[in-house]
């Protein structure tokens, strides 16, 4: 009897099977949206569209995003997400249109923005929309100008000499160089960013905060879960309230930062005391949506994507110049004829002297930007001019770094690592489109200039007392890590450093 009950009767079945036909039938027209608009689309799988490597684990998502690129012709093409038609754009003339000319109409990233599923998250510079993107990135502008990094320097060199100390140790062994960047990295930011001491370099036991940036930063499968949520699909990031990062911990500490300087009048000339400025600044003013709340969550966004895109720059221009030795002797002997012995000291401006070090890194960011695109939403509907295709209102915009960056219309042999090709700069580039590392327009990376210069500072250091070789155990090729959206070498980055010998 019970056994009966569960079978379906004949109208539970027919119910059961036009439910099914209708959500076939509702999917396919979804799925003919680019097809009927004539344009090239990528054909979808029924619940996976147009990312079916990307869900299988066969590729990492900004090299899928490249796969496709480089699969089509033409302007732009149309992929499908979650059920949700996507425009893939391939022209930088139009890339420039969306990002800078005709930004007022894609002014939002697609990200879920839920200050109720996550208030940290949702109040970041990152992922905030107008007005309230415009009013923060208004105010922390000033933040990032070389005169503030400037200020900010002797911490740079405090933790340099811990990274250097912490190399004499391992001389001549074979260290992971993403745990060598990471190290680095935290200890950076967390002086820059929470005004503490990490000390990330004391191997054992590993510090509290620096094993909480490694758990922040860990793609495990729920993590991967939440960052796939709030890219395609932030409505269900409302609905189950996700939280994309435990920030419990960093909230913490930071407060404590904040209450100790408040209570003292404490000064250090990092990006705490800038923010107590600005907070200070826009209080009891009709612009002072700058609360505590904010501030914890722009020192969150910037010590985490400083931290995650600064040490992937260390570790993979490490890696490069250990493939390619003629580049890292090169780059060795521009240091010692800015730093000709060890009197000469380390400045903001000298640093800033080293022409091939800035051909080096921007040969590393172009191989390896940190996202896998750019992405905006389209406010209203939008002609193209150059095609006079109209992108409705609500379509999502992608632009892939991996495709353009690897164009061979813009780079000849892209799969080279070739500083030489930036011998000239790469001003041209970014006013051209074709080099995007940090974005593009008012929404480009507003760190960018940080983050270089820590990188800078961690590089000197290393090369100018150590080689770093490739050695049995360095990935080649290198392999990345399918479940991360960004670029993460799978089982780290293993390198010999040996001592120079003079």
């Amino acid at each position: 009897m019970y056994l009966n009950s569960l079978v379906p009767n004949g109208t539970t079945l027919v119910i059961l099977s036009l439910l099914i036909l209708l959500c076939y039938i509702y999917i396919n027209i979804i799925h003919s949206y680019w097809k009927r608009r004539g344009i090239p689309y990528e054909k979808p799988y029924l619940l996976t569209g147009s990312l079916w490597n990307v869900f299988s684990g066969k590729r990492q998502i900004g090299k899928h995003f490249g796969d496709l690129y480089r699969k089509f012709d033409g302007p732009y093409f149309g992929i499908y997400i979650c059920g949700k038609p996507y425009l893939v754009i391939r022209s930088p003339d139009i890339v420039k249109d969306i990002t800078v000319r005709d930004f007022s109409n894609f002014e939002d990233r697609t990200f879920a923005c839920d200050k109720n599923a996550d208030d940290m998250t949702g109040n970041s510079l990152f992922i905030l929309r107008n007005p309230e993107w415009r009013n923060v990135r208004m105010k922390l502008t000033n933040i990032f100008t070389s005169g503030k990094i400037k200020q900010m320097f002797p911490l740079m060199l405090q933790t340099a000499d811990d990274l250097q100390h912490y190399v004499e140790k391992h001389d001549n062994e074979i260290v992971d160089v993403k745990d060598l960047a990471g190290k680095y990295m935290t200890d950076l930011v967390a002086k820059c960013f929470f005004g503490i001491d990490s000390c990330s370099f004391v191997e054992k036991p590993v510090t509290h905060f620096r094993k909480v940036c490694i758990d922040i930063l860990d793609v495990n499968i729920f993590r991967s879960f939440c960052m796939f949520c709030y890219l395609f699909l932030p409505k269900l990031v409302s609905l189950l309230k996700l939280k994309l990062l435990d920030t419990h911990y960093l909230r913490k500490v930071f407060m404590e930062t904040l209450l100790f300087r408040e209570k003292t009048g404490f000064h250090r000339n990092d990006f705490v005391d800038l923010l107590i400025n600005i907070r200070n600044t826009f209080a009891n003013t009709e612009e002072s949506t700058f609360d505590t709340t904010s501030m914890v969550s722009q020192a969150i966004t910037f010590f985490i994507a400083g931290f995650e895109t600064t040490s992937n720059l260390v570790e993979f221009t490490l890696y490069e110049l250990s493939m390619h030795p003629e580049c890292q002797d090169m780059l060795r002997r521009e240091i010692f004829e800015v730093f000709p012995d060890e009197t000469t000291p380390l400045t903001f401006d000298n640093v800033h002297q080293l022409k091939y070090l800035n051909m080096v890194i921007a040969e590393t960011l172009r191989r390896y930007p940190f996202g896998p695109f750019l992405n905006r939403n389209c406010k209203k509907d939008y002609v193209i001019s150059q095609t006079g295709f109209k992108i409705e209102k609500g379509t999502p915009v992608l632009v892939s770094l991996d495709g353009i960056h690897y164009d061979p219309t813009y780079y000849k042999n892209p799969e080279k690592f070739d500083p030489e090709r930036f011998r000239a700069g790469y001003k041209h580039l970014l006013s051209a489109c074709t080099y995007l590392p940090f974005g593009m327009g008012p929404r480009s990376c507003i760190g960018d200039r940080f983050a270089q210069v820590c990188a800078r500072v961690g590089i000197i250091c290393i090369l100018k007392r150590f080689t770093v070789e490739k050695c049995h155990l360095t990935p080649d090729p290198l392999v990345l890590n399918p479940r991360s959206p960004f670029m993460q070498p799978v089982n780290g980055l293993q390198l010999k450093i040996r001592k120079l010998c003079y």
